[in-house]
């Protein structure tokens, strides 16, 4: 190895890894403390918050890999009890490897200790490539829950204003037959802020409201606004103006309540007219 080289006062390594040589091109560096990993001994976290990636965006991936190389390596973690590495965050960038036909990748190796690891994951994937707005509600709130964080702390940490943390979080109080359908939904038409904004509509109306945006009837202006006209209450009526008509009968007392202060006998008996065909109707 090359005099100078970041890796030579290193101790000897694990008979698969090998420290990254130097690289002859000045317009390239590795960053020190990288090892190449045969890809035979790294596997993919099972808790990773994302759960969908477009196959195009690997293929692309693979093709620049291919060509290129792994520019960035990925970050690994020990498995305890066990001679294998899992992807603390760059699976990406492992699945294209992979898919390139390499056997080995560049990898930092990190023992974080276990509540970080899934922020470096919600962290990474949420500056590189967006979740879907459920797969980071679903990571933040193992954050809050496992950690005891409060909303500014998770903001604080993850680098998103309060606000953002508690629009997001706010989608886990969603009807959960309306979160089972927007997490499987196909037709790409539900945002982000769509589900914010149903998320203060009535439960009744929350699903036949996500059906209807899936056929593309309501844009997400049109969500926000009539969520709008359903938290914002109606000015209270002048309950000095009504006025209170008690009549006692053979069999009742039937108590009338007039918005007008001074009811005339017509709209009393127009009333009672009303209520006696109700019970005809029933």
């Amino acid at each position: 190895m090359a005099a100078g080289n970041a890796f030579t006062s290193k101790p000897a390594l694990p008979s698969s890894l090998s420290p990254i040589a130097p690289t002859s091109k000045p317009d390239q560096r590795r960053l020190s403390g990288a090892f190449m990993i045969s890809l035979e001994r790294i596997e993919p976290d099972p808790d990773q918050p994302r759960k969908q990636v477009e196959p195009s965006h690997i293929e692309e991936l693979a093709q620049s890999i291919a060509a290129l190389g792994v520019l960035q390596p990925i970050t690994v973690r020990e498995v305890p009890g066990a001679d294998r590495y899992r992807i603390v965050a760059g699976e990406c960038r492992y699945r294209a490897a992979k898919q390139a036909g390499l056997t080995e990748i560049p990898a930092w190796i990190r023992t974080p200790e276990q509540k970080k690891v899934l922020l470096e994951q919600v962290v990474e994937n949420w500056q590189r490539s967006d979740l879907s707005p459920f797969e980071i509600a679903d990571s933040l709130g193992i954050l809050r829950d496992a950690n005891g964080y409060s909303q500014q702390e998770l903001a604080n940490i993850t680098g998103k204003s309060k606000g953002e943390i508690s629009r997001i979080l706010r989608l886990l109080e969603l009807d959960p037959e309306v979160q089972q359908v927007a997490r499987q939904d196909a037709s790409g038409r539900i945002a982000r802020r769509h589900l914010y904004a149903m998320r203060d509509l009535p439960v009744s109306e929350q699903l036949e409201l996500l059906h209807e945006i899936q056929q593309g009837h309501h844009t997400t202006e049109s969500v926000e606004q009539r969520a709008q006209r359903k938290s914002t209450p109606l000015p209270p009526k002048n309950k000095a103006r009504r006025r209170t008509e008690k009549f006692r009968t053979t069999h009742a007392l039937i108590t009338m309540q007039f918005e007008d202060d001074s009811p005339t006998v017509e709209m009393m008996l127009d009333a009672l007219h009303e209520v006696k065909q109700r019970l005809l109707d029933k």
